[in-house]
C-alpha cells in the first residue's frame, strides 16, 4: 500500500468509527450521524498531525539545546 492510500483507509476507517459512534451512542439519526462525521474526522485528523509536529519539533529542540542536560554534565 502506498503512503497516500494508508492515509486514505485510516480516514474512512476513523469516519466510521466517528458515525458509528455518534449514532448509537447519543441517539441521533444516521443522517445526523454521518454529517457529525463530516466535521468530526478532519478535525481529529488535523489534531494527530499538530501532535506529531509538535512532538517532532520538541526531539529536534531537544538536539539542539545549547547547554547540556543535567545529566548530560560533567562533574
Amino acid at each position: 500500500m502506498t503512503k497516500w492510500q494508508k492515509n486514505a483507509a485510516y480516514a474512512l476507517a476513523l469516519y466510521a468509527l466517528v458515525v458509528v459512534l455518534f449514532r448509537f451512542s447519543s441517539g441521533e439519526g444516521w443522517g445526523t450521524a454521518l454529517l457529525s462525521g463530516l466535521l468530526v474526522t478532519p478535525l481529529a485528523l488535523w489534531m494527530g498531525w499538530l501532535r506529531r509536529r509538535v512532538n517532532e519539533q520538541a526531539a529536534e529542540w531537544g538536539r539542539r539545546r545549547l547547554r547540556p542536560w543535567p545529566e548530560e554534565r560533567r562533574r
